[in-house]
């Protein structure tokens, strides 16, 4: 009986140290003063379904704990593919408000980030990469790159002894194109620059970040980079002007931009409007081959919405083609 006894204390011990993959989840980081009640409520889940899957974390929640909400639509695990080759993992990236997160060593050794860094003091992890330098403070919801601060959609934050930071964020700040697969769950990265993203000058940057903010300063990041794409997606097309500033000023037609119009185009940028403006010409592009915007609710001018095809909206601005 004994015997017995230890040959099956053995096999648990064996199978203890043998790693389960749970499906990659819903995440959601504890707010001061939630409870499993109040998120339950949020997300309209069983109160008692909450607490069961979040064993590990225990009954009392504190501000900053990461708790699961659900698996990702049809139990599927995310994956990362940078230029087609899977990331491995030792830990399952998960979502936090439609964000999809990874371990921060194996995102960076993935795109050949030159230096990877911690400061203990601030709590900061630092990324260094073609001149470009992000800081990723751990529990904050805004990070910088190069000084730029950058608002995030959730929370850096450590979970299983991991750093998990957004992927699109982190790969976009260095010029990567990403790519969200929603069928096979899989966020696909491209290292490698656009054909028209090789060459710019200071002055097309100017123009084109005083036009972002001149149209977009209250939109959301993608807004404003959307809104860059469409001037570069003119420069490219036979029906405008060849060059940014050209295209900014175009009066062809009469003036293409209200702000040319009334000034603003002279206003100083924005931080968040440089970097989209940099990002775009950079080879982000969101918007595809769209080359017309405008906010249905001011304009009153409607022959894009008649004449050309629509693209897709972000926040107060639909894009046509």
């Amino acid at each position: 009986m004994k015997k017995l006894f230890s040959m099956l204390l053995f096999c648990a011990l064996l199978l203890s140290n043998i790693p389960v993959y749970a499906d990659s989840y819903v995440m959601h980081t504890i707010q001061p003063g939630d409870t499993y009640s109040k998120v339950s409520q949020q997300y309209n889940k069983d109160v008692y379904e909450l607490e069961k899957i979040n064993q590990d974390v225990g009954k009392t929640l504190y501000s900053g704990d990461l708790i699961k909400i659900n698996p990702v639509a049809d139990g599927k695990n995310i994956s990362i593919q940078v230029d087609g080759k899977k990331v491995l993992t030792d830990q399952q990236p998960y979502l936090e408000n439609s964000r999809t997160f990874v371990p921060i060593r194996f995102i960076a050794e993935a795109l050949d980030v030159e230096a990877v860094s911690w400061d203990n003091h601030t709590q900061t992890a630092m990324l260094k990469h073609n001149e470009k330098t992000l800081y990723l403070p751990m529990g904050s919801k805004s990070a910088s790159i190069n000084g730029i601060n950058m608002e995030l959609d959730a929370p850096i934050n450590v979970y299983k002894g991991r750093t998990f930071v957004p992927v699109r964020f982190v790969a976009e700040a260095f010029n990567c194109n990403v790519e969200w697969n929603a069928y096979t769950h899989t966020v696909d990265i491209y290292t490698k620059e656009q054909d028209k993203a090789k060459n710019y000058s200071e002055e097309d940057l100017y123009w084109l970040s005083r036009l972002v903010h001149a149209e977009a300063e209250d939109e959301p990041f993608d807004g404003k980079v959307a809104v860059a794409n469409v001037i570069i997606n003119r420069k490219y097309s036979d029906e405008f002007p060849n060059t940014i500033k050209n295209v900014v000023f175009d009066d062809n037609y009469g003036i293409q931009f209200t702000p040319v119009g009334n000034g603003r185009i002279y206003k100083q940028p924005s931080g968040e409007s440089i970097q989209a403006a940099r990002m775009a010409l950079e080879g982000k592009n969101n918007i595809g081959d769209c080359l017309y915007f405008l906010n249905p609710r001011k304009s009153k001018n409607f022959w894009i919405v008649k004449n050309r095809k629509y693209y897709r909206t972000i926040q107060l601005h639909d894009f046509y083609i």
